[in-house]
């Protein structure tokens, strides 16, 4: 049977606004000593409160969603993990929707979570809202609830965002293949549209004229951010006789090339040097320390997270954009060229 707060009050021969007042930690004139036999009439019952009832008095839900491009995706994966225990530690109840980097669907799961009362969004974009960036900059600045954008970052102003320095990484990752021996540098990139994408080609781009090399466009390769791209684009890499490493648009392209290569007979690194990025710890299940440019999850959702918290406690106004630093893991899967 369902504890009520009239079970609690009749225990402890006080009146429901008394427990109600003790229970929600509101201000009275109850001592300390009833205050602790409510609290422990209420644990001894698990006593649980009336969620609903709790949301309507406070005009909140205490629920966040959260909208993702690629469930299938670790980095993804990894995110919404980060973000549901960070939300739950805050009472708050996690809705994870995946739009499958398609914007018809994440347009329409977002006002879905909005007609669901939810406090506040956290929005990874699909790579297709990049498609049409006056669509897609009307539809964010529509939505009727406090949001922040992760990972996947926008160029206009009034949005709140959190993501990685892109630029610094593609330069960071180029660099450290320079500074190996490497010349003849490919990047397997990720899709052109998105900014991310841009920023980190300009890194790429950026490394290699501070060394005096020659940008070649045809060792830039679109390719996307999933395994069986890295595997289909691999073979227009291989032809690329000259190329002695690539940069991948992520580890799970990485994971793809290297897949190829194996089917192709290459050896990693001595026949090429390969980096990817994200650092997913799913990396060295290959038997292969990959190189890559590591984004700390945890520091990007603990940020997102303050930021969402001050907006809906604090009701702070103010937008912010966070830029955060990538990192460097160097791995066994770069060949130091004499």
């Amino acid at each position: 049977m369902k504890v009520r707060m009239k079970d609690i009050a009749k225990m402890a021969n006080v009146s429901e606004a008394a427990v109600s007042l003790v229970l929600n930690d509101k201000p009275s004139r109850i001592s300390e000593k009833k205050k602790q036999e409510i609290k422990t009439i209420a644990k001894e019952l698990n006593y649980v409160p009336n969620i609903a009832a709790q949301s309507l008095a406070k005009n909140a839900s205490q629920t966040i969603g959260v909208v993702i491009p690629d469930i299938e995706n670790p980095f993804f994966s990894k995110l919404c993990k980060q973000l549901e225990e960070q939300f739950r530690a805050l009472g708050y109840l996690t809705i994870i929707v995946n739009s499958n980097d398609d914007f018809a669907v994440e347009k329409n799961l977002i006002q879905m979570l909005l007609n669901r009362g939810v406090d506040g969004l956290i929005i990874a974009l699909s790579n297709e809202s990049f498609s049409s960036k006056e669509e897609q900059e009307r539809f964010l600045k529509e939505i009727d609830a406090p949001f922040i954008l992760v990972d996947r970052h926008v160029s206009f102003t009034g949005i709140n965002q959190v993501y990685f320095d892109s630029l610094a990484g593609g330069k960071l990752a180029t660099e450290y293949l320079l500074e190996s021996g490497h010349q003849n540098i490919a990047f397997m990139t990720g899709d052109f549209k998105v900014p991310s994408t841009l920023d980190r080609i300009e890194g790429y781009r950026e490394a290699l004229q501070s060394y005096g090399l020659e940008v070649r466009e045809e060792y830039i390769i679109e390719t996307g951010y999933r395994f069986k791209y890295g595997m289909e684009k691999a073979q227009e890499l291989f032809l690329l006789s000259d190329v002695t490493a690539v940069l991948t648009a992520n580890d799970m392209v990485a994971f793809g090339v290297l897949k190829q290569a194996l089917v192709s007979g290459k050896a990693i690194p001595a026949d090429l040097s390969i980096i990817g990025y994200d650092r997913l710890e799913m990396a060295d299940i290959l038997g292969l320390s990959l190189a890559t440019v590591e984004q700390n999850i945890f520091a990007l959702t603990e940020q997102a997270v303050t930021l969402l918290k001050e907006r809906l406690t604090k009701h702070k106004k103010r937008t912010e954009t966070i830029i955060l630093k990538p990192s460097l893991f160097k791995g066994e899967s770069v060949k130091k060229i004499k």
